[in-house]
């Protein structure tokens, strides 16, 4: 099936959180992912382009959804695809309700984003929250939006395991004012030293301000990364040191 000229418009359209809104829909890329959402029970594919190798090749326990499905050439995908060199496969779903998961919040560790701008940031964070086992990551208003397609694809699948929801610090303590609030600081108690609540929200600042005002007025305990010697480094990425730190949450 050739690709219609609106069906190309639509899609590369979604590029844009703008149209992304407007539809409520948003693009997934690559054999791995899409692999897994047909898996899922709580998402809703709008439509699937793939190749035929890519179709030929799928396990028999995965099915396709009827109707759905385009078979495309490479050429034909490379017109709508976000990456460099496509894949074989994308899909555009409709963006799911994220909403607060009280029980994780209650019981776990969570991570709290404070206007985090890059994708690739939020992305690689929502897989650093994957593999330490990190259930639930606050994305605050101002923060990069998570279907953006680099946030996505820097995810690789995290998106799909760890609930996401937009949400205020704020109305956060203001609900659950028991919640220990932890903030990643350059002037705080040393990570590796300092006692832990065993549950709670760590809060990770934007990259360039670090935490704003407001969120560190809500802060129980301030924490911070020591360096291991004098260096010329004013800080660390956002990334990298929320990979820090979750290895220590978890390790204690």
């Amino acid at each position: 099936m050739a690709l219609s000229k609106n069906s190309i418009k639509f899609i590369k359209s979604l590029s844009t959180k703008k149209f992304r809104q407007k539809y409520n829909k948003f693009i997934v890329e690559g054999d791995k992912m899409i692999r897994e959402i047909l898996t899922q029970d709580n998402l809703t594919i709008d439509s699937i382009y793939a190749t035929e190798s890519w179709i030929e090749t799928l396990d028999p326990s995965l099915s396709l959804p009827e109707h759905k499905t385009f078979k495309i050439s490479l050429t034909e995908l490379s017109r709508i695809s976000s990456l460099k060199t496509p894949n074989q496969v994308l899909a555009v779903l409709e963006m799911p309700v994220l909403n607060i998961d009280e029980s994780l919040l209650l019981n776990n560790y969570n991570l709290y984003l404070d206007n985090i701008q890059d994708p690739g940031n939020l992305g690689t964070i929502m897989r650093i929250a994957d593999w330490f086992g990190i259930p639930q990551v606050f994305r605050s208003p101002g923060t990069v939006d998570l279907y953006n397609s680099k946030v996505i694809q820097s995810t690789m699948g995290a998106f799909l395991r760890v609930n996401s929801p937009v949400a205020d610090l704020a109305e956060i303590v203001k609900s659950y004012s028991e919640i220990p609030v932890l903030g990643a600081v350059l002037d705080g108690e040393n990570i590796f030293k300092t006692d832990y609540p065993g549950k709670g929200v760590i809060v990770i600042g934007n990259e360039g301000k670090g935490i704003s005002e407001q969120n560190l007025s809500l802060l129980t305990k301030k924490i911070s990364i020591p360096a291991t010697h004098n260096t010329g480094a004013e800080s660390l990425n956002a990334a990298v040191a929320t990979g820090i730190i979750c290895a220590e949450l978890k390790n204690r």
